[in-house]
């Protein structure tokens, strides 16, 4: 059994999940949302639970595909985000790309890699649309990347 979190910064569900018996929770997480590393991972790692990340593209904006100023269709989820805090995540993600992303990797396989190396993390939840983002999703889980931002490197 698992639990989903309803909120990223408190660890009181986490703490009391496995008086319930749950053996993993899902949380959002994702570079652009780090808040579990705080309080929630170490109580999963403590307790020996698994974690399910879950938004780990954070809505499409890890995806690389979108940039500041950015739109999206009346019946896409996003248009329904503040247009400011939009363009600054994609604005972010522009500095992510540039300063941590190796050359020649997919910016999209690359935040689920990132996730994955978080030593709490068992797995990431993607979405997809079609076969190729399904493959290109399950490769993610062999790249070898590390940035100097990443938590583990500390």
């Amino acid at each position: 059994m698992a639990v989903s979190l309803a909120g990223n910064e408190d660890n009181y569900q986490t703490d009391k999940a496995t008086e319930v018996g749950a053996e993993a929770i899902q949380v959002v997480y994702n570079r652009l949302d780090r808040a579990p590393e705080e309080k929630i991972y170490p109580s999963t790692l403590k307790q020996d639970m698994g974690v399910l990340a879950r938004v780990p593209l954070a809505s499409g904006y890890l995806s690389g595909k979108y940039k500041p100023g950015s739109t999206f269709d009346q019946n896409d989820v996003r248009s329904r985000h503040d247009s400011e805090k939009t363009d600054r995540l994609l604005r972010m993600v522009e500095e992510i790309a540039r300063h941590e992303v190796p050359e020649g990797i997919n910016m999209a396989s690359w935040a689920l890699a990132w996730c994955l190396k978080h030593d709490a993390v068992t797995t990431v939840i993607p979405g997809c649309k079609n076969p190729e983002q399904v493959i290109s999703n399950a490769r993610a889980a062999d790249l070898e990347i590390v940035s100097e931002n990443h938590p583990q490197a500390r």
